[in-house]
Order: C-alpha cells, then structure tokens, then sequence
C-alpha cells in the first residue's frame, strides 16, 4: 500500500521531466533521472517523514544516499538561485501529490494505520511460512 503511493510520487516526478516511467528506480545517472531521484527521496524523508530506515527499502536506495538528499534539499530550498530546476521540481511534486484527494500518506493518521496495515502483512507472511513448515515436517512424519 505504501508502496504504491511511492510508485505515485515517481510517477508524478517521471511525468513532469520527461523521463521514461521506471527510470528512477534505475541505476542510471543522467541529470534528469538524479534531479528526479533527489527529489522523491528528499519529498519522502522530509515533507511525508518517512523513516530514512523505511524509505531505503521504499525506494531501493541506501542510508547515505537519504542523507544526502536531506542535505541538498535544505542546500536548495533555501536559495533558489543555486538549483531552480529542483525548487519547480520540489514544488511540483509537492502540490500535486498534496492536493489529490487519492493521497494516503499525506494524512498522518492515515499513515499510521498503514504502517500497521503493512505490519500485520508482515506478520502474515511470518505465520504463513510457518505453516507450511509445519505442514512439511507432518507430512515426512506421516501425520
């Protein structure tokens, strides 16, 4: 669930440069595809405040490249003269996700259901492989 509403964001980022959908999730470093990489991540740590252990797995991406999108976001938002490719960008994405009416994660209360939500599906997957274990090791004793 959650990570659908990522997928939303790269969408939104993907669509407004031009790139092709699926590229920030790319290895590749071509100027758009890291503007727009940058961005999702500084969006998700900083304005959705999203754990940097949580968006790691969200987006892919290791502990230091959340850390660097966090340094740059407070880099570029506080002179729009240094980067405004990102500030549009930034803003873009910002406005667009946080008026859709759709947006599950811009509500904190909402957010935190789903972290339970995605906790329990965890917890069912424990079970589940459990289960079946369980139902291997009764059948090699012929139970």
């Amino acid at each position: 669930m959650i990570q659908k509403e990522i997928n939303k964001i790269k969408y939104i980022a993907e669509e407004y440069l031009n790139i092709p959908f699926g590229s920030i999730d790319s290895e590749k470093r071509t100027r758009d595809i890291s503007l727009a990489r940058q961005v999702v991540g500084a969006f998700i740590v900083c304005d959705l405040n999203i754990s940097i252990g949580k968006a790691c797995k969200l987006l892919n991406r290791d502990r230091t490249s959340f850390y660097f999108y966090q340094r740059k976001y407070k880099e570029y938002m506080s002179d729009y003269k240094i980067f405004p490719e990102y500030i549009e960008l930034y803003n873009f994405i910002h406005d667009t996700y946080m008026n859709d009416q759709k947006s599950l994660l811009k509500d904190a209360n909402t957010k935190n259901w789903l972290y339970k939500l995605e906790t329990v599906k965890n917890h069912q997957k424990i079970i589940d492989r459990k289960m079946k274990q369980i139902e291997e090791e009764a059948k090699m004793l012929g139970i």
